[in-house]
């Protein structure tokens, strides 16, 4: 076999014929020429196609079972070949949806790591969401003020009982909507009352079932009231917040014991309510006393939101469970194109940079932005005015969207919405329709839930978003705790081979 070339005689594939060819080794050669000239039958018809039948041939009977068969070249002889691999000039990708990410599998290990490591923030206030485990609540707690006295409480009215309870109401309610007939005020005060009635029955089930498990006092207020002075129970307002009294601890030296009693009366507040709040006893009259709440369930401490735990389907736009629910998970939508709306923006208000509203039959639309544009700030006449391109944001904004008294060119679409029964506006409205970044997600394809999961302050949108060079840099300075590297060492070195 030849060292330094590859030999071909006598090639007849396709347009090739019968020509002889010397391709050296470690060099790149290019094949030119005309079309139709046979560059493809001589690089991957001939040179690629007997390298790569070779290459199978040497592997066992078994496993050339899964592989593509490729018949033997027409040529006389092929000389200094080796196992080829071949690169054609085509986009092998037909999924709308694949990305750089998806293509390379970096994208399935990403989804992991978020999963696993990933830190989940709330959506409406910004705090982490996490579930708060027994070793540390003992950990906080023990770290206050020898000497503190703590009431360990948990909500005798679940949530679930309250729903229960406002949900009797709330059906009644949006069946009658859908009836399109208003409930009159007596049937509505009925519905309130037999609400009311409803929860009043969950609650007294609810003490009893408490009472019979061994609870005897109710907290409420930083008042106590006990099951065994009945009369007491007059004085508690059930239309509050109510609470279970566990246990009273004060923190001292004999931080065994005081752990025990703490971590036993937390385990009880989980099983019976899932949450467990800490209130410290004011020693002064005018103390505010300090409350501490920590639940089993993931879900904001503050908002009271409650989130589902991160999982790999949870970061997938190919799954309905991940995707954003407005765009499928395509990251654009079919809406009004404000390219086609504004086609000019160089144009100004008055010359009719708004295109539907230089129609005869839609110009009373203009003719009512124009009577609120000064007070809106808008400079609309002259000699005030201004292309489009040159308005702020603010006044932007206004023409889009309006204020209360105008609905602007988003209400204007609106409004033809509900008549697009009439052929002649469906045909309208289609003139300014286009794909556009879907406002949801803007463009990044994920439910919002998916998107407040960080690692390393990025979520998995910002990290799909850099270039290859950037996430390298990423993964190779972002910082994990102990725990965290244990779960994810391995994945995070698989992304960072890739």
């Amino acid at each position: 076999m030849s060292t330094d070339s590859i030999v071909v005689k006598g090639a007849r594939v396709h347009n090739l014929r019968n020509i002889d060819f010397e391709i050296p080794h470690n060099e790149l050669t290019v094949v030119t020429g005309v079309s139709g000239s046979g560059k493809s039958s001589l690089a991957f018809d001939t040179v690629y196609a007997e390298g790569q039948r070779r290459y199978v041939e040497s592997l066992s009977a078994y496993a050339r079972q899964f592989l593509e068969r490729i018949e033997k070249p027409d040529v006389d002889v092929i000389d200094g070949i080796a196992p080829a691999v071949a690169i054609r000039q085509k986009n092998s990708t037909r999924n709308p949806r694949s990305t750089v990410a998806t293509a390379t599998e970096i994208y399935d290990y990403l989804r992991l790591l978020f999963a696993r490591v990933g830190r989940t923030y709330c959506l409406k206030c910004g705090q982490e969401v996490k579930k708060d485990t027994v070793d540390e609540i003992a950990e906080t707690v023990l770290a206050m003020p020898e000497g503190t006295r703590l009431n360990v409480l948990f909500p005798v009215q679940t949530a679930t009982a309250s729903a229960a309870a406002l949900g009797s109401n709330s059906a009644g309610g949006a069946t009658s909507e859908a009836k399109g007939k208003p409930r009159s005020k007596k049937k509505a005060a009925e519905e309130a009352a037999a609400a009311r009635a409803l929860h009043a029955d969950l609650l007294k089930a609810r003490l009893f079932e408490l009472r019979k498990r061994g609870f005897n006092r109710l907290w409420q207020g930083g008042q106590v009231f006990e099951f065994s002075s009945p009369e007491s129970l007059l004085d508690v307002n059930f239309d509050e917040p109510v609470y279970a009294l566990v246990d009273r601890i004060m923190l001292s030296d004999s931080s065994a014991e005081t752990r025990a009693r703490l971590i036993d009366a937390v385990e009880s507040s989980y099983r019976e309510a899932g949450e467990v709040i800490l209130e410290t006893a004011p020693r002064e009259v005018d103390e505010k006393p300090t409350r501490l709440r920590f639940a089993q369930r993931f879900e904001c401490k503050n908002c009271g939101i409650r989130y589902e735990e991160p999982e790999p389907r949870l970061f997938s736009f190919n799954n309905p469970y991940g995707a954003c629910p407005r765009c499928q998970g395509f990251g654009n939508t079919i809406d009004f194109d404000m390219d086609l709306v504004i086609p000019d923006k160089s144009k100004t208000l008055a010359e009719g940079a708004i295109e539907p509203w230089t129609k005869p039959k839609h110009r009373v639309y203009y003719n009512e932005m124009k009577k609120l544009a000064k007070d809106a700030g808008v400079p609309l006449g002259l000699p005030f005015d201004v292309p489009w391109r040159e308005l702020s944001e603010e006044q932007q904004e206004f023409v889009l969207v309006g204020n209360g008294r105008f609905g602007g060119i988003r209400g204007f679409f609106n409004y033809l919405e509900r008549k697009k029964y009439k052929l002649h506006v469906r045909v309208f409205l289609s003139r300014y329709r286009g794909y556009s970044v879907c406002p949801d997600c803007n463009g990044t394809r994920l439910r919002a839930e998916a998107r407040t999961v960080r690692v390393g302050e990025k979520n998995i949108c910002d990290v799909c978003a850099m270039t290859v060079e950037q996430v390298a840099a990423f993964f190779g300075g972002v910082r994990l705790t102990a725990e965290q590297t244990a779960l994810a060492n391995r994945l995070a070195r698989m992304i960072q081979v890739r």
